[in-house]
């Protein structure tokens, strides 16, 4: 019987929509994916659109966004990666980057998913 381990990381957890400001009553926490703007005209037209199958999973590879992209940057769609936000980008390229006791500099006040990230792949994180 194999018996799993778990990695144990000592970071503090996310709260979405907390902010240390006390003095202020209206923060927009823009890591919270708070708009300051609220949804635009365009994309709330585009949700009531009733031939959008949005009951449906994207294409994972994102082949038709690629595409697209490609063609209004002139680039090779071959070299753009594509992620459910920018935090699955930045595991994606730790993955990709990161070795075994590697050192990851990052800013003490930085997007906290860069800690987690390098912590994940057994990094040793310094701060700045």
């Amino acid at each position: 019987m194999t018996t799993i381990k778990f990695k144990k990381f000592n970071i503090e957890a996310y709260q979405p929509g907390k902010s240390n400001v006390k003095r202020l009553k209206k923060i927009i926490k823009l890591s919270a994916n708070e708009s300051a703007l609220g949804v635009s005209v365009r994309a709330k037209k585009a949700i009531s659109n009733e031939k959008l199958n949005l009951f449906r999973y994207p294409d994972g590879k994102s082949k038709e966004l690629r595409s697209q992209i490609s063609k209004k940057f002139n680039c090779d769609k071959e070299k753009i990666i594509c992620g459910a936000g920018s935090d699955e980008v930045i595991q994606m390229l730790c993955q990709l980057f990161l070795k075994p006791k590697d050192e990851v500099i990052l800013p003490q006040f930085s997007f906290l998913m860069y800690r987690i990230y390098a912590k994940n792949s057994w990094c040793k994180s310094c701060f700045c």
